[in-house]
């Protein structure tokens, strides 16, 4: 159990693993767009406009591939000994599925709208001049209450990240830190990637 949970590429990829996260990533979409959510940009889960289904499978599917080609162009610069593209795509796709529970998680209905309260007196309470802010205990109290309810997104897309390392090191080949430093190199790129071409289509 825990190899399928943290360590599932050891088991499977390809085809099978590509089937499997294309079809998280429907699902994902499916709920997201009929609770008012949106993921635009690779690690982004957040409260949104009402959008359409094709829109939502637009963005993970443009979140997955931003990522899955920046993770190609590092691991060809880093290891010249061949890989199977397919396998990398795959399984950056199912590394995915932990935005499906935490979109989950986000659905539910007294959750989302105690967040939505909290983030509105938070934003309020905040000056124009950050300089002059001096939060109040309420403030704080807030703060760590809008923390730990979000505190099950946050592990989700923590644990989302870890498996994009574990595919991204084991389908390439790769270990040390040059790798690690890569993998977030193309993470940040792939993040300024999605978000402009989610923002370019939905404006269109």
């Amino acid at each position: 159990m825990r190899t399928w949970l943290f360590r599932p590429f050891e088991r499977i990829a390809g085809t099978p693993a590509l089937a499997l996260g294309l079809l998280v990533m429907l699902l994902t979409a499916w709920l997201a767009a009929r609770n008012g959510l949106h993921s635009d940009g690779v690690l982004d889960l957040h409260a949104g406009p009402p959008a359409s289904l094709m829109l939502l499978i637009v963005e993970g599917l443009t979140n997955w591939l931003s990522l899955g080609l920046a993770l190609l162009g590092a691991a060809w610069w880093l290891n010249r000994r061949r890989f199977r593209i397919l396998d990398l795509l795959a399984t950056q796709a199912l590394a995915r599925w932990p935005l499906l529970p935490a979109v989950g998680y986000l659905s539910i209905r007294p959750v989302s709208d105690e967040i939505e309260r909290i983030s509105a007196r938070l934003m309020a309470a905040m000056p124009t001049d950050a300089r002059q802010f001096m939060p109040s205990a309420e403030f704080l109290i807030d703060a760590m209450w809008l923390f730990l309810i979000s505190l099950p997104v946050l592990v989700m897309i923590g644990w989302m990240v870890w498996l994009m390392v574990h595919a991204y090191l084991l389908v390439a080949d790769l270990k040390g830190p040059r790798p690690v430093l890569s993998f977030i190199a193309a993470l940040a790129l792939a993040e300024i990637l999605s978000k402009t071409l989610i923002y370019w289509m939905a404006s269109a």
